[in-house]
């Protein structure tokens, strides 16, 4: 019932929205990881305009199963229009060409302290948000995640102790761990 092609009657609606609705926006002290992909990596370290987690994001422990670049890529339906997420050569996504395989990508882990910011996304699919399924889940054959995003415009600013994760691609094992300090921004842990 979560494919993001499949047109639902109103007694599926009503089943997915119940199941949605049940499982609710995260408390407070929920810990959550946002996936970036690694052209992003540089950005999240050295731009002062990325200081904090915006758009769509997820409670690790829904997530926690994907590992690999491709199982999060399915998992988490990142093969949107333009995605900079690379699983294969070529292009990826519907229609950017965009080369080579990512070799690594990056998970930030975080604890959430505002959850009136989050909402579940339900605002309109349609083809030019493929493979968005307007459910509030991600439209996987593989796994049923809940989806999650911020409010436009707002963005969870970085806090003492969040986690950036930089991961093996093919492997899904970290390769460098990096904590944020509030006065030294990322550095590099264990």
């Amino acid at each position: 019932m979560l494919h993001p092609d499949r047109v639902l009657n109103a007694n599926e609606k009503a089943v997915v929205d119940a199941i949605r609705n049940e499982i609710g926006v995260p408390d407070v002290g929920t810990k959550m990881t946002k996936v970036i992909p690694q052209s992003d990596i540089y950005k999240y370290l050295y731009d002062e305009k990325f200081t904090g987690v915006r758009g769509f994001t997820a409670v690790d422990e829904h997530s926690a199963n994907l590992k690999t670049l491709f199982e999060n890529y399915e998992g988490a339906r990142l093969d949107y229009d333009g995605t900079m997420f690379k699983v294969d050569h070529g292009g990826n996504g519907i229609s950017t060409p965009i080369g080579a395989p990512d070799k690594f990508y990056g998970a930030i882990e975080y604890i959430e302290n505002d959850p009136s910011k989050l909402m579940i996304p339900r605002w309109e699919a349609n083809a030019d948000n493929y493979p968005f399924t307007a459910r509030g889940f991600t439209g996987s054959k593989n796994i049923v995640l809940p989806e999650f995003s911020y409010e436009r415009g707002y963005a969870r600013a970085f806090q003492e102790g969040d986690i950036l994760n930089i991961i093996d691609s093919e492997t899904g094992n970290v390769a460098t761990k990096l904590e944020f300090n509030e006065e030294l921004g990322w550095i590099i842990v264990d």
